[in-house]
């Protein structure tokens, strides 16, 4: 009950504070401009879209997030109370993958209506933005303000984005497919073509331990950030 709380005053935060109306208006852009693309391009495009920006939204705004909260002495408040840092972690992490869930999947259904599976798709999208935001939250924990998080994001983020070297065949290579981002590809491509059983098999296989390393770093760096930034 304490979780389903937290999670929907964070989503009921992201509505007031026109996260939602933001991707409206993003998702409206999209759709316009996948509409204008000729039809040989429209899947790559829309795989490309859906790959860099709402799958991984969650990433910038956690990070805003949790800096903005830091500057207001929320955690002071927020941390006295039965709230765990568990709880408050899985309840960004959820609240924003809704976000990225929503409007990715308003884009696909208007460009491609029912020419997609959408399980493989759904799950590259969730997959993603639960990789991503704890890779926010990760970095917000270890910056001071919104202009370093800003500065030092690009650092992180182009390592994950290197599959798509391969997704344009620009070059390619093994390493990739250990990277979550690639399993991303895979999953959403596959939506608009067929997957085989492997190709599920390699996407979890690839994305569990990342996501679990990523939640351990991003639960004790934000410990570390609690224990000398907010309560020192």
């Amino acid at each position: 009950m304490k979780n389903l709380e937290l999670f929907t005053f964070d989503v009921r935060f992201q509505f007031r504070h026109g996260f939602y109306a933001a991707y409206a208006l993003v998702s409206v852009i999209y759709i316009g401009l996948l509409l204008l693309v000729p039809a040989s391009y429209v899947e790559q495009t829309s795989v490309l879209i859906i790959f860099t920006d709402p799958s991984v939204l969650g990433f910038f705004f956690v990070g805003g997030l949790v800096l903005l909260e830091k500057d207001q002495s929320i955690f002071n408040t927020l941390f006295v109370s039965p709230i765990r840092i568990h709880d408050y972690l899985i309840s960004k992490v959820l609240s924003l993958t809704l976000l990225a869930m929503v409007s990715s999947s308003i884009i696909f259904f208007v460009v491609h209506q029912h020419h997609v599976d959408y399980l493989p798709f759904l799950i590259a999208v969730m997959f993603c933005s639960i990789f991503f935001t704890l890779l926010g939250i990760l970095l917000a924990a270890r910056v001071d303000s919104v202009n370093m998080f800003l500065y030092t994001s690009p650092l992180i983020v182009i390592v994950f984005y290197l599959p798509l070297l391969s997704f344009f065949n620009i070059t390619d290579s093994v390493l990739f497919y250990l990277l979550p981002t690639q399993a991303v590809l895979v999953l959403l491509e596959g939506a608009l073509d067929n997957l085989t059983v492997q190709d599920y098999i390699y996407a979890i296989a690839v994305f569990m331990p990342w996501l679990s390393f990523s939640y351990v770093l991003s639960y004790h760096s934000f410990q570390r950030f609690l224990r000398t930034k907010c309560f020192s």
